[in-house]
This record gives structure tokens, C-alpha cells and sequence, in this order.
């Protein structure tokens, strides 16, 4: 997923609105839905967009999907709610990829009917995140602070693939830590080769620049 993608956020609890700052910090357009208009205000003045109504109310979902919106993470403390908004915006935007936050210990169910299941137990902002993010872009979630360290597949139409990391000009504040698959440490030399993965550590400000760059959207 690419860092200019745009990001529907059924919930605007604690996790929820985490993780909106979170994808909006990397330079994606975050919409969270929520219901609770005690929440609004602190979300509206962070730059985040807010559709204020009941997600699974087919008019209030409908306007929050934009025509190229790629993900809808239902992260609201009902598993239900979860469940009919993934489904809806199916409905809607049969391409989306949906991800619900489920209580239910017994998953299997509900893997069949999204893409990806987040349990509360387990639920960290990057925990969540990467649900959202698909395979592509998985941040480490044992790291802590501000830095950001994830492991990143080269997209074959991406400006660095088959570059050496010696020509390829990323962003300041961005390392390229691990060359293809992680078992040897990068060199000015490492050639990026597309469809391989890397692990790459950046500050919050250049996250969205080394997404970018690494899956050429």
C-alpha cells in the first residue's frame, strides 16, 4: 500500500484515531467515521477528515469511500458493527481490502469474510497497521519510540529497483539496514532488486517518501 493511499477508519477510539495519525503521518488521506460527536474535535483540528454518523448506515459509509479509496479498517469495540461495515464497503468498492477488529476467540469465521482480523488482545497501533497495510509494508511493532523500522518489498515498477543503494537518492533520516531477505548487512553496493524485501529504518518524516520510493505509487 502505497503511502498516498486513501484510508477509511470505521471507529475513532483510542486505537482507531492512533492509528489514523499514524497512516496520516505517512502521508496517506485518513477518513475516520464515528459516531460520537465527544470525539470529533480533537480529530478534526489533527487534519484527519471526519464523517460524523453510524458506519453501518449505507449513506454514511458510502460518502466517507472515495472512488480510490484502497482500505476500510472497522476497528470499533463491537464485533458486529466490525463485521457489517467490512461487508458494506465490499459492496461498494469491491476491490477494497477490508480489516475488522474481532473479540471472538474463534477467528476462523470471520477470516472468510475479510482479509484481515485484528484481536483486541493483540491490538497495538502497529499491530493494526499492518493488517491495514497488507504484505507489502510491515513495520516492526516490538520497536519502540519515534523511529520507525519495516520490513519492504521492492515494487517491480518502483524508481529504486535493480538500483544501487549508492544511486538511489532516499530521503535524510532513512537507513537501508538489510539487503535481499535480511541475511546480509546493506552496502553502497547493494543492488535493490524488485519483488525482494529489505529492512529499512526512517524518522516519522521520511516514512512516507521511502514507502513511496520502495513501491513506486
Amino acid at each position: 500500500m502505497g503511502s498516498n493511499s486513501r484510508i477509511v477508519i470505521a471507529g475513532g477510539g483510542r486505537v482507531g484515531f492512533r492509528v489514523a495519525q499514524f497512516f496520516k503521518q505517512r502521508g496517506s488521506e485518513v477518513t475516520i467515521i464515528e459516531k460520537d460527536p465527544d470525539q470529533l474535535h480533537a480529530e478534526e483540528s489533527d487534519g484527519i477528515t471526519v464523517v460524523g454518523g453510524d458506519a453501518t448506515n449505507p449513506a454514511v459509509l458510502s460518502s466517507a469511500l472515495a472512488d480510490d479509496t484502497t482500505v476500510i479498517g472497522a476497528l470499533t469495540d463491537s464485533d458486529s458493527t466490525n463485521l457489517a461495515v467490512c461487508l458494506a464497503a465490499k459492496t461498494f468498492r469491491p476491490d477494497i481490502r477490508t480489516t475488522a477488529r474481532i473479540t471472538n476467540a474463534d477467528a476462523d469465521e470471520y477470516e472468510q469474510l475479510v482479509d484481515e482480523v485484528v484481536f483486541p488482545e493483540r491490538a497495538s497501533v502497529k499491530t493494526a497497521v499492518n493488517a491495514l497495510s497488507g504484505s507489502d509494508v510491515r513495520t516492526f511493532e516490538e520497536v519502540t519510540g519515534e523511529m520507525e523500522v519495516f520490513d519492504i518489498r521492492v515494487a517491480v515498477d518502483s524508481t529504486v529497483a535493480e538500483q544501487r543503494l549508492a544511486d538511489v537518492d532516499l530521503p535524510e533520516g532513512s537507513l537501508v539496514i538489510s539487503g535481499a531477505g535480511g541475511e546480509r548487512t546493506a552496502t553502497s553496493e547493494t543492488r535493490l532488486e524488485a519483488g525482494e524485501r529489505y529492512i529499512v529504518a526512517t524518522d516519522p518524516d521520511a516514512a512516507d517518501s521511502v514507502i513511496s520510493a520502495f513501491q513506486g505509487k
